[in-house]
């Protein structure tokens, strides 16, 4: 008895400290994931902010009377100066009275009309006005300061951007500077408070202070004590970090501005409070479980071992998939429950395992159905044919030229209703969109396509080559907003098709891309690459498929493979 109290005892002493641990290690990343979770709606809502205040730009870039304004001559705003800044100024205000989240917005005009709605005085400098002008009308966020009619400075985030004449795009009317309070950014995390003790702030690439419940903090860089090099990777989260000798949670999450974080710090004690009354009942649960195991040592017969053993042995045939493996039960007592459970358990999983295996094929085949299953552009395609005629009639050559395209290109799509094509349909298909991308983008990208010549029949899986080509074109090329090019290769090694998709662009993190071929992130984020890497697989097989090679500032590379047969049936 002595023998079985220790044997018993000692294991449950240790689990139970086990337990303590573990359920202390959750608590702290139930709490640190839901603290997570909150910092992450604040930063959702910081760039809601941010989204209203380029769609704000928007609104006033379609104001017809406020643009009528920017379109006049120098000459006529010479003629009645005072009358026409009124009158621009007034046109403006009656666009900010109904948001009442900005607090000013500063025009600076190529005509010569200059005014800010609240008085303030804007500086825009002209390395900040050529890198406006590079944006190509998009626009960008900064941290300012503004100096009021009273010559009281104010801290203020700006959405910049350059106003072209909607009906000249060449043309570039005016600066546009729309301004709103620090404070309403730091309003929406003073207004969630995480802990009694926290700490947030936003920080830009420069890793200076641009929003804080703490004002005297604005405009300074980080402080040495909370800058941990693991706050400026890449990828939200959180982890643990001590300041001032106490542990901290620290949560960064990127904002939708390049470079602006949201840092959020936590005192760990706050947030595992729940642990220290985990502990007491812990030792209290413990005290009770060992009087009753020794009770139970007591009661303890040999007589119970036997059938233990035998139900033992069965479930271990279980465990090779023995599924009729069947106990002989005699009694009425808890173990002969246990055994006639234990046979109604082999008989069930045996029907289940086949059962499980018929989903499984069910699933596989809705799974090839539903990304089969595309909308039918027989419409879409028609009505391109008619604008395309309609061009032709009235000599609008280059536009007839992009609706030809685009409507060979869905004709291409919708390839008869065929999942697959050959490798000079696809590239037939993807010149067709280079072409549209060219028009758009003019000399910007160039495009290169090298082909084997004993390739071109082969048979292969449809609409591979334009999503890739295109997720080149948005996150690589126009996220690095310069000039770039972008090389397609395919050929054939031994029975396998290679497609190489190489850019010069922005990049990415290897890792992070390759994940998304598994998943798809909010705002339906590597949606296309995986829709690819997907249909190719239930094709053809794990073997196959899309792998990404990049590294930030160094462009990406996509390898895609899929089974080559020259001129036969897949």
């Amino acid at each position: 008895m002595l023998f079985s109290l220790v044997i018993a005892v000692v294991p449950l002493i240790l689990v139970s400290v086990f337990s303590y641990v573990k359920a202390t290690d959750i608590i702290e990343d139930k709490v640190s994931l839901s603290n997570f979770n909150t910092v992450q709606q604040i930063a959702d809502n910081i760039d809601q902010v941010f989204k209203d205040m380029k769609n704000s730009s928007y609104y006033l870039w379609q104001n017809k009377e406020f643009m009528n304004y920017m379109r006049m001559s120098a000459d006529q705003i010479s003629r009645s100066p005072n009358a026409l800044l009124q009158g621009a100024v007034n046109s403006v205000n009656n666009f900010v009275v109904f948001r009442t989240n900005i607090y000013s917005i500063y025009v600076e005009a190529a005509n010569g009309l200059t005014f800010d709605t609240a008085s303030a005085t804007n500086v825009i400098s002209p390395n900040m006005k050529r890198r406006l002008l590079e944006l190509r009308g998009e626009g960008l966020l900064m941290a300012d300061t503004v100096t009021n009619y009273d010559n009281t400075e104010t801290k203020v985030i700006s959405f910049l951007k350059v106003f072209k004449d909607i009906d000249n795009l060449s043309s570039d009317l005016a600066f546009i500077k729309i301004n709103i309070l620090e404070d309403e950014i730091s309003n929406i995390y003073r207004n969630k408070p995480l802990s009694n003790n926290v700490d947030t702030f936003v920080i830009d690439e420069q890793r200076n202070v641009i929003s804080s419940l703490n004002a005297s903090l604005l405009g300074d860089k980080l402080n040495e004590k909370y800058d941990d090099r693991r706050i400026y990777e890449d990828t939200n989260g959180y982890f643990q970090a001590k300041i001032d000798g106490q542990p901290y949670i620290e949560t960064r999450y990127n904002l939708s501005r390049p470079g602006w974080r949201l840092v959020n710090l936590v005192p760990l004690n706050e947030l595992s409070r729940d642990a220290h009354s985990i502990r007491n009942f812990t030792i209290v649960v413990l005290c009770i479980i060992s009087a009753i195991c020794i009770a139970m040592i007591v009661l303890f017969t040999y007589r119970v071992l036997g059938p233990l053993n035998r139900i033992r042995k069965a479930m271990k045939e279980l465990e090779h998939e023995n599924f009729k493996v069947n106990l002989s039960v005699t009694g009425n007592d808890e173990i002969a429950l246990i055994g006639r459970s234990f046979n109604r358990m082999s008989h069930k999983l045996g029907e289940l395992i086949h059962e499980v295996y018929a989903v499984q094929i069910k699933q596989k085949e809705a799974e090839l159905k539903a990304l089969h299953a595309q909308i039918n552009p027989h419409f879409l395609y028609n009505t391109l044919d008619t604008i395309y005629w309609m061009c032709r009639i009235e000599k609008a050559h280059e536009s007839s030229n992009l609706v030809q395209a685009l409507s060979k290109l869905f004709r291409l799509s919708l390839n008869s209703g065929n999942e697959f094509t050959t490798v000079k349909s696809e590239i037939e298909h993807l010149n067709h969109y280079i072409f549209i991308q060219e028009k758009r983008f003019e000399d910007r990208i160039r495009f290169t396509i090298r082909v084997s010549d004993d390739v071109l029949n082969g048979r292969v899986a449809k609409l591979i080559l334009q999503p890739i080509v295109e997720n080149a074109i948005q996150h690589g090329i126009e996220k690095k907003g310069e000039n770039g090019r972008i090389d397609v290769d395919i050929f054939a090694e031994g029975g396998t098709l290679i497609y190489q998709i190489t850019d010069d662009g922005a990049g990415a993190d290897e890792n992070e891309i390759n994940r998304l071929l598994f998943r798809v992130e909010e705002d339906n984020r590597g949606f296309g690459i995986k829709n690819v890497n997907d249909r190719i697989q239930l094709y053809f097989g794990s073997e196959y498929g899309l792998h990404f090679t990049s590294a930030p500032g160094a462009g990406t590379t996509v390898i895609i493979k899929q089974p080559f047969v020259q001129g036969g049936s897949l």
